[in-house]
């Protein structure tokens, strides 16, 4: 099955803006290579790390085009990729009715997706027309305008921190821009961001592919899902089920040029 999605923008033939249009796009599609990092169970990552969407079918005027996946990357699927206009195309037909972030959207795509809605109108003759096309039959659309903005944003702007302990695997360690591990729960829920000072460098490059129990600040975000806790204390926990072999996302820079598997066994001392 083939998945596209179609976009309409608003205003009659010859009226449309260029600008407008384009940024609306490239908001689009910055939207949907979030929700991928979602589908992934990653942390964000660059553009040019993400799938490609190419145009398909595009007509003038008032602009319709037509996008769909062309090149995943990174353990993204054609199914999966399909998965993600589903997401982007029920999240905003969400956004439209009720307040809050839809399911499966996260805090990055969702302001994303108030960056865009804020270029269009209140009315649905002035919003975006967004379809889901299945072998090129429409199988899903929402009118997209301002007030999904209005919705999205309290989702977008409410955190709410607490002082507790989270356990899970770590990994995804960076110190580039700022120092942030993964954390994956054990109770799932996804990944959560680690967030650590310089001096706890040494002790999270000795924790990373073991069980852990991270204690700290937490932060939640409306709807009540973990995103991140600021490190003050790290235990190291035995380890439940076979050895973790391999340890994805890690900055190279970290490990002093190591692989994944000749790190663990030098912090763990095996020969």
């Amino acid at each position: 099955m083939t998945t596209e999605l179609r976009i309409t923008l608003p205003g009659p033939e010859g009226s449309g803006d260029a600008r407008r249009a384009l940024v609306v796009l490239e908001r689009l599609v910055t939207l949907l290579g979030q929700l991928e990092d979602v589908a992934l169970n990653r942390g964000t990552m660059r553009p040019d790390e993400r799938s490609t969407w190419g145009i398909t079918n595009i007509r003038l005027g008032s602009l319709q085009t037509t996008i769909a996946p062309s090149r995943p990357q990174h353990g993204a699927t054609s199914d999966l990729l399909a998965q993600v206009a589903e997401w982007t195309v029920d999240g905003f037909a969400e956004a439209e009715d009720h307040e809050g972030l839809p399911p499966r959207w996260d805090r990055t795509a969702g302001s994303t997706a108030v960056e865009l809605a804020n270029l269009l109108g209140l009315m649905p003759d002035l919003g975006m027309q967004l379809e889901l096309l299945a072998n090129g039959r429409p199988v899903r659309q929402v009118t997209v305008t301002r007030r999904s903005a209005e919705h999205l944003s309290p989702g977008v702007n409410i955190r709410r921190k607490s002082i507790g302990s989270v356990v899970g695997r770590l990994d995804s360690a960076t110190v580039h821009e700022r120092r942030e591990a993964g954390l994956w729960p054990t109770a799932g829920g996804g990944r959560v961001a680690v967030l650590f000072r310089e001096t706890d460098v040494d002790v999270i490059r000795a924790a990373l592919g073991c069980r852990v129990e991270v204690s700290g600040t937490l932060t939640r975000d409306a709807n009540d899902r973990l995103i991140s806790i600021r490190l003050r204390e790290l235990e190291v926990l035995p380890n439940e089920g076979p050895p973790l072999t391999g340890l994805t996302g890690m900055d190279p820079g970290f490990t002093s040029g190591l692989t994944p598997a000749e790190h663990l066994r030098e912090i763990r001392g095996a020969s």
